[in-house]
């Protein structure tokens, strides 16, 4: 098992210890945010949708989010496509 820095810890290709937790914990949050949103959209404008979308994969991600992608994924869930949000059991590490 290779250290990365504290509480993250590579093995067999994937990550583990309290950071890859977190993140982890993190994605399975964001996969709630946007079922809610697709349950949801139709009461929202556009606006709000983009925001909320916005939101939830910047907490994903904990960083700047591509506003181009947001309003790909937003005209995605207008055009009635359910977005798949999967989690893994395990943080995959290249």
């Amino acid at each position: 098992m290779k250290t990365i820095e504290e509480g993250l810890y590579v093995h067999n290709g994937f990550a583990y210890g309290v950071l890859a937790d977190a993140a982890l914990r993190r994605f399975v949050e964001t996969g709630r945010r946007i079922y809610r949103l697709q349950e949801e959209a139709n009461t929202m404008t556009d606006a709000e949708l983009f925001y909320w979308m916005y939101r939830a994969l910047k907490h994903c991600t904990q960083g700047e989010v591509n506003a181009t992608w947001v309003a790909h994924l937003v005209g995605q869930i207008r055009r009635g496509v359910r977005l798949e949000w999967s989690v893994p059991e395990r943080l995959p590490c290249v």
